[in-house]
């Protein structure tokens, strides 16, 4: 009897094994295909670029991998807590070591999936896709029309390659954001062409650093309002606003000067602050800036 006790509880023993075995083979399975299962789709360049993207977005932060392992160590840690207080433990090694296996790989596995699903949620996506559409028609422009970005002057865009990493993303976008509203604000009031052409290409900078924040995951608030700055057309329409605002400053001078010299002077001094820029202004613009010119010459002789 003794015998025949021993054999079944050995064939229950094994059968439980290989019924652990097949659980955690199945659960590892499925959450590698969840979490990997892109990196084997496509084989076209378009869908390795659309696996990078995804990935880049799902992937864990270090705090995430951390809390995902103490979530995985609470069943069985509350597990041998238990065991130690009981008395039989002769025998039950491999079965203990497979069950704190077990109690560790599913909530660890669940917890990965949840923060990815989290991340995939709130990062934004890098670049389109050919099966999906862009949120805003100017994302559409931007990956199929990059020949209608303006392209700053790289001596006044500031320093660039700042961002190399996700953490420092994180801590530089709040402040290139910063940047480029406070250069926005001062391009729509100002009167000064220095101040205008050095402070666009700068305001453009910064968004390009924000660009670079966004394809290492870190949170971007730019407006449609800011990102307008880096259309050409928008820019050309800039240009013209800043001519004609300097002019109507330069009118109000004139008129209220007495002597034609001094009107003369005033006259030259509005064609002369644009000179240095003129490398940076297309023919309307020139085209526009003369127009304002001779008027303002045309005042002072008045």
């Amino acid at each position: 009897m003794s015998s025949r006790k021993s054999v079944g509880h050995s064939k229950k023993y094994a059968q439980t094994m290989k019924s652990f075995d097949r659980s955690v083979t199945r659960t590892t399975n499925a959450v590698s295909r969840v979490a990997f299962g892109q990196a084997k789709r496509g084989r076209s360049r378009q869908n390795l670029d659309t696996t990078s993207d995804s990935w880049e977005r799902t992937s864990l932060t270090n705090k995430q991998l951390i809390a995902s392992c103490v979530v995985g160590a609470i069943l069985p840690t509350m597990f041998l807590v238990g065991k130690g207080a009981a008395t039989e433990t002769t025998g039950t090694t491999g079965m203990l070591l497979l069950v704190l296996f077990f109690f560790f790989t599913i909530p660890f596995f669940v917890m990965v999936l949840i923060f990815m699903v989290f991340n995939t949620i709130t990062r934004p996506r890098s670049k389109c896709n050919a099966k999906q559409s862009c949120m805003t028609e100017e994302n559409v422009n931007e990956v199929n029309e990059p020949a209608q970005l303006y392209s700053p002057n790289p001596e006044w865009m500031g320093q660039t390659d700042l961002v190399d990493s996700r953490a420092n993303a994180r801590v530089l976008a709040p402040q290139f954001l910063k940047q480029a509203q406070e250069s926005a604000k001062i391009l729509q009031t100002t009167t000064e062409p220095a101040t205008f052409f050095t402070r666009y290409d700068f305001c453009v900078g910064r968004l390009i650093e924000l660009e670079k924040c966004k394809k290492y995951g870190a949170p971007v608030s730019a407006t449609a309002d800011l990102k307008k700055y880096r259309s050409l057309s928008f820019r050309d329409d800039a240009v013209k606003e800043i001519i004609h605002r300097t002019e109507e400053k330069y009118q109000a001078k004139i008129e209220g000067l007495k002597t034609a010299k001094a009107k003369q002077s005033w006259a030259e001094k509005y064609h002369q602050a644009f000179e240095p820029y003129l490398p940076y202004m297309t023919d309307g613009q020139k085209s526009e800036l003369g127009e304002a010119s001779a008027y303002l010459f045309d005042l002072a002789q008045k």
